[in-house]
């Protein structure tokens, strides 16, 4: 088996676990199957993770980026992020994204919270939907949310705020909300999206 190294020790690790949730309308998949093959999700997870650790390499012992541009498919990112969060956040348990034109991306997750420590009144799994624009700054990066659904229920930010903050309280983490900045992995400048796909600029 494949070792992490210290791609996810520490801060690094937990940073990135968040950068990847928030990366990210009600009819975005109405009719969606919950459909996840583990091993789909692995074979992607190190490809891109290879490409994130390669890019970081090139970066420390040149001093510089390389100016080139990957591509990554939707159906690649979503399952990249599937297979993280199998891996260091059970809470979700499943994503899946569409990346549209001009940084524009709509999403489902579905999170499981049963075991989580919330008042009782939550139900064990739950839907939610986003519509955002990815926004990105000197190497930092935020999605800026537009629409925003707990199951059916049109909600603000706030209210997804207030439950990370509960989830990361039951597991003992440093709460991140969704408006927040995150830094870019290290050896990537920027991040842009096109009609189903991520463009990595490093």
């Amino acid at each position: 088996m494949r070792k992490k190294g210290n791609f996810f020790e520490g801060k690094a690790r937990a940073a990135l676990i968040i950068y990847l949730f928030f990366c990210l309308t009600s009819d975005l998949l109405a009719s969606i199957e919950v459909e996840i093959c583990q091993s789909d999700d692995l074979e992607t997870a190190l490809k891109i993770i290879d490409f994130l650790e390669e890019a970081d390499r090139y970066r420390q012992e040149k001093g510089c980026y390389q100016n080139k541009t990957a591509e990554f498919s939707e159906e690649e990112v979503s399952s990249f992020f599937r297979y993280l969060f199998s891996e260091e956040a059970p809470a979700v348990k499943t994503i899946r994204l569409k990346l549209l034109l001009s940084n524009k991306i709509e999403g489902w997750i579905l999170l499981n919270l049963k075991d989580q420590g919330l008042p009782s009144y939550f139900k064990d799994e739950i839907n939610l939907y986003f519509a955002a624009r990815l926004e990105t700054d000197s190497r930092r990066i935020r999605l800026n949310v537009s629409k925003l659904y707990l199951e059916t229920e049109l909600i603000k930010p706030e209210v997804v705020n207030f439950l990370i903050d509960l989830i990361a309280r039951g597991n003992g983490l440093e709460p991140q909300h969704l408006d927040d900045w995150y830094e870019l992995p290290a050896g990537v400048f920027d991040l842009k999206t096109d009609r189903g796909k991520l463009l990595v600029y490093y």
